[in-house]
């Protein structure tokens, strides 16, 4: 395999099989992930001229630089009239190595995704803090997007979006956008969240929040009248508020918390598991900011959330339990995917009413 072409053609093919990713190293198979497995493609083999060629095609002189500085780089490439990918270039013992992460022109829409309707509800809130949660691969940035497009049909917004790399684009439509890459637009998250409220927005993106510095301006944008939404890479409500708290000195524990009782509108967590029937499919676990919610967050007592959000499906709260559950009663899921991937398989067996282990 030693030209590009070969490569477009693979790109393609990992687009067609419906693959989530395509993973290439130097001297291997490449290998495809189709519904969350691993799937070797003994046809396409790279050796080190072959990668040299990927880096010459793939990059811009600049990134090239960067690359051969800093031994790693994520950049978004699109081939033309198919798809767009997410890319990260790596150095390990091989050599070279790269994953490509699919990213489809067409947005998803809520009822594609299966966010619950409280979870929908919170793109029209006026401001506030909406995180989206869930480890890598759940599917987060297809809900980021499918907010983002239900603003761009039925809102009129100024959005700014900061992110590491831009992986959906947006085309003005009742709403008008401004997509700002980190690291080419902006220095940092930070850097760009510094200056972000002099463009007048109404929304404001984060696509990652890291470094405690990064989090306290995302808390500061969201006091200040804008709705913020912005993805942690954490797996439950109550681990995602313990993270924003604990990046923290301790010292400044009560005022982070005060801050974010506030400002939060809510947090959905998610993750993908394979369909029986094919392909995958996101469960939730949603956490609402109610008055009760709020008063647990402002005065520490996080550890309680749990028994707040088995109660609250009222005001359309759930538990990832709950979720992954009600996949198992509709037949949408195998029962043994549903508890690899729950946080509380206990919790899980109680409520498909199966005796303890």
């Amino acid at each position: 395999m030693a030209d590009e072409k070969s490569l477009f053609r693979l790109l393609k093919l990992t687009f067609d099989e419906k693959a989530s990713d395509l993973h290439l190293k130097i001297g291997k198979a490449a290998a495809i992930r189709v519904d969350g497995h691993i799937r070797h493609l003994e046809n396409f083999k790279f050796n080190k001229y072959d990668f040299d060629r990927i880096i010459e095609v793939l990059l811009t002189p600049d990134q090239q630089d960067h690359f051969s500085k800093n031994r790693e780089i994520d950049f978004a490439y699109s081939l033309e009239g198919v798809c767009r990918f997410r890319v990260n270039l790596y150095m390990d013992l091989n050599g070279a190595g790269a994953v490509f992460r699919v990213i489809p022109y067409r947005v998803m829409e809520f009822d594609e995704i299966g966010l619950p309707l409280a979870a929908r509800r919170l793109i029209e809130q006026p401001n506030g803090l909406i995180l989206i949660t869930g480890p890598t691969g759940a599917g987060k940035t297809s809900t980021m997007a499918s907010y983002l497009s239900y603003v761009n049909r039925m809102a009129r917004r100024h959005v700014v979006t900061l992110e590491d790399p831009i992986e959906y684009q947006f085309e003005d439509n009742t709403s008008f956008f401004n997509q700002r890459q980190v690291g080419i637009d902006c220095l940092s998250f930070y850097d760009g969240l510094l200056t972000v409220l002099r463009q007048d927005p109404d929304i404001i993106v984060v696509g990652e929040m890291r470094e405690p510095e990064t989090i306290s301006l995302t808390l500061n944008a969201a006091e200040t009248g804008k709705l913020v939404i912005a993805t942690l890479h954490t797996s439950s409500a109550v681990s995602t508020a313990e993270r924003i708290v604990n990046v923290f000195p301790e010292a400044r524990h009560h005022q982070i918390l005060l801050q974010l009782s506030m400002v939060l509108r809510g947090v959905v967590s998610q993750t993908l598991l394979p369909r029986i029937n094919g392909g995958r499919v996101a469960a939730f676990e949603i956490l609402l900011n109610t008055s009760a919610v709020r008063s647990l967050i402002a005065d520490g007592k996080i550890h309680m959330l749990p028994s707040y959000l088995e109660t609250g499906a009222e005001s359309g709260m759930t538990t990832m339990e709950m979720s992954l559950a009600q996949l198992v009663k509709d037949r949408v899921v195998r029962k043994e995917d549903a508890y690899s991937v729950a946080p509380n398989p206990a919790a899980l067996r109680k409520i498909l009413n199966e005796p303890p282990i």
